[in-house]
């Protein structure tokens, strides 16, 4: 009992202590104040343009140089800064508060301030203007003139769109044969970058010149050019006709738009000078793939000159600037290139009664390279000169026909026939009807006829001289003389 009166004792008197002191939390040290700094306000301009070689007034107030460029060079000028640019690309950089972008870009067509073309003949004044336009052309640009205002545009180029200030001139140039031809039909169908032909233009030598080509289906699209290159230290003075057809899927109607155009106006073209070492472009197209491009051109060195510019012919893929070369020529090829005689003369008879007449035209033999004695199978682009002599001894009127058929296969053909200029529908085997002459009794007649063998069409042409009474035939009055020739 004692014991349990002890232990009682003693628990109420823990019980009556006062308890421990709790711990009074150390207030936390006060967090440091941020005061917010504005970041600096950059200005996003607009993108400004400017043209390699150029330069313009930058709209910049900057008191300090800017950001050192690759692409452009700055420099202050009375206060002012002022950009050139140096190479295309675009620069983007702040400068100062500024933020800028700016485009550099080649110019697609780059005119002198004034210019002058000399035409001769009734040719277009909006294709002379092109053609002395094309010497200031981008060579990834395209140009077209429409009313005497010029269009030039390609990609990442900056278009040109204007009436430029150039004084047109009419001259006088004396009309004369060609001397010879130069044909660039090899290859024909275009399958690679490369050089299609490069032909001395003998100075005071009047050539005519035939390009056909096309780019085969499976090919990138392709440039087209035909120029001029003038020896270093060597002026010229070149009288140039030129009627370039397509780009055209169909090359019977290229080979013979061309063709058509040259017979109506052919002692017509414009004037132009060429420095020594510069070229003149003549020609500039781009031909898509599965299409054909054919040209009939006359050019005529004027001054006499100790050494020949040469004519080139090219051809390249849009983004191809690597130099290019002339492949050797296969002597196999059934198409040609190089320079050829200019003309076949023949001179017929026929008399009424007899048996038909038949001549082939651009059949064998063909005329040769003057050069490697190459042929050239179809003897496209040379004029085929004919004199017909007509006899009719006998005593009653007769009718003579003149027909034309493809032996070839389908063809087309442009033809001067007795001061009459003839354009034929597509020929196939059935021979068409030319023309047909009334001989009276005990009378004689000669007809003078011309043409060639155009590009894209298929030689040789048969012409079929036959005789029989007259049926309705109109009467044919002879002309009152015969010209030299029609065709230069």
């Amino acid at each position: 009992m004692k014991r349990f009166f002890l232990i009682w004792g003693l628990a109420s008197l823990a019980w009556a202590q006062p308890p421990d002191p709790v711990p009074t939390p150390t207030p936390a040290e006060p967090a440091p104040v941020v005061v917010p700094v504005a970041p600096p306000k950059v200005v996003t301009h607009p993108r400004f343009l400017v043209a390699k070689g150029e330069s313009l007034r930058f709209p910049s107030t900057a008191a300090s140089a800017p950001p050192a460029q690759e692409l452009l060079r700055f420099e202050k000028k009375g206060g002012a800064w002022f950009v050139t640019g140096l190479a295309p690309g675009i620069a983007s950089f702040n400068w100062e508060k500024d933020h800028w972008d700016i485009l550099v870009r080649e110019r697609a067509l780059k005119l002198p301030e004034k210019g002058a073309v000399s035409v001769f003949g009734d040719y277009p004044a909006g294709a002379a203007l092109l053609h002395w336009a094309r010497d200031f052309l981008h060579p990834r640009a395209d140009l077209k003139e429409a009313g005497g205002v010029l269009k030039a545009s390609g990609a990442e180029l900056i278009a040109f769109e204007a009436a430029p200030k150039v004084e047109l001139k009419s001259e006088a140039v004396e009309a004369r044969k060609a001397d010879g031809l130069i044909l660039s039909n090899w290859p024909e169908k275009l399958e690679e970058d490369q050089v299609l032909l490069e032909a001395p233009l003998t100075p005071e030598k009047h050539w005519r010149v035939m390009v056909h080509h096309r780019n085969m289906p499976e090919q990138p699209p392709r440039w087209l050019e035909v120029e001029i290159v003038q020896p270093a230290g060597v002026d010229e003075r070149y009288a140039v006709t030129s009627y370039l057809t397509g780009p055209a899927s169909d090359e019977i109607f290229a080979g013979h738009l061309a063709a058509a155009r040259y017979f109506k106006a052919p002692a017509s073209g414009y004037l132009v000078s060429v420095a020594g070492g510069k070229r003149h472009l003549l020609e500039r197209t781009l031909i898509k793939p599965g299409q054909t491009v054919s040209a009939m051109l006359a050019v005529r060195g004027l001054l006499p000159r100790a050494q020949a510019g040469v004519l080139r012919i090219s051809t390249r893929a849009l983004d191809n600037t690597e130099p290019l070369a002339l492949k050797p020529f296969d002597a196999k090829a059934r198409t040609a290139r190089g320079v050829f005689p200019a003309e076949v003369i023949r001179e017929l008879s026929y008399q009424v009664g007899s048996a038909y007449l038949f001549e082939d035209i651009g059949g064998q033999p063909y005329l040769n390279e003057v050069t490697t004695g190459s042929p050239s199978p179809g003897n496209f682009g040379a004029v085929y000169r004919y004199r017909w002599k007509l006899d009719n001894p006998t005593d009653q009127p007769q009718e003579v026909r003149m027909e034309m058929s493809a032996r070839g296969g389908p063809a087309r053909a442009s033809i001067w026939l007795d001061g009459e200029s003839i354009e034929t529908e597509l020929l196939k085997a059935e021979p068409r009807l030319l023309k047909r002459w009334l001989l009276p009794p005990a009378s004689k007649r000669e007809v003078v006829m011309e043409t060639f063998p155009q590009a894209g069409s298929n030689f040789p042409l048969s012409v079929t001289l036959s005789s029989r009474a007259p049926s309705n035939t109109p009467d044919t009055p002879a002309p009152e003389t015969l010209p030299n020739y029609y065709i230069p």
